[in-house]
């Protein structure tokens, strides 16, 4: 009788580890996806709060440009300075800056990304940035399950004035 309780609990050892395994299969891959995604977003986060944090310093640097005149090339060199964190600048393409007062545009960059002109009020300066995540150093975790982040663009705006 002992050896057949023995026999049992054994059998049941054996079924109970092949669950094991197929409940292991069943949820690697989504927890695999998962963390896939938390990393993926995270990384898109952070570089998205640096161009808007470069956006709106380089709005608030051509507002304080004494000669409105140099308010477009004080944006642009802080856009820059900002974005060497990343390796990127304006002349990366795919990047385009535009800086927008009463009466003027001003694009900086990849012509073929330049957002559109926006309405400002005097002493306003209007600065919109334009990055292809092409050309930033994003991850793309996620391509290979079908969601791709290279053809995403990230356009901010950030107005300041005097």
């Amino acid at each position: 009788m002992r050896a057949l309780i023995s026999n049992t609990v054994s059998t049941r050892k054996r079924l109970r580890s092949g669950v094991q395994t197929l409940e292991l299969v069943i949820a690697f891959p989504l927890l695999l996806i998962t963390s896939l995604a938390i990393v993926q977003f995270a990384a898109l986060s952070a570089f998205e709060a640096t161009v808007e944090a470069a956006v709106a310093e380089a709005a608030r640097e051509a507002a304080k440009t004494i000669d409105p005149m140099d308010a477009p090339q004080a944006a642009l060199v802080t856009f820059n300075q900002a974005m060497q964190l990343h390796g990127l600048s304006t002349n990366t393409p795919k990047i385009a800056l535009a800086v927008d007062q009463v009466g003027k545009h001003t694009v900086y960059g990849d012509p073929m990304f330049a957002p559109s002109p926006g309405s400002v009020m005097v002493g306003e300066v209007r600065v919109t940035a334009a990055i292809s995540l092409q050309s930033a150093p994003t991850l793309n975790l996620l391509k290979t399950f079908g969601l791709d982040f290279d053809q995403r663009t990230i356009e901010t705006t950030h107005v300041s004035g005097a």
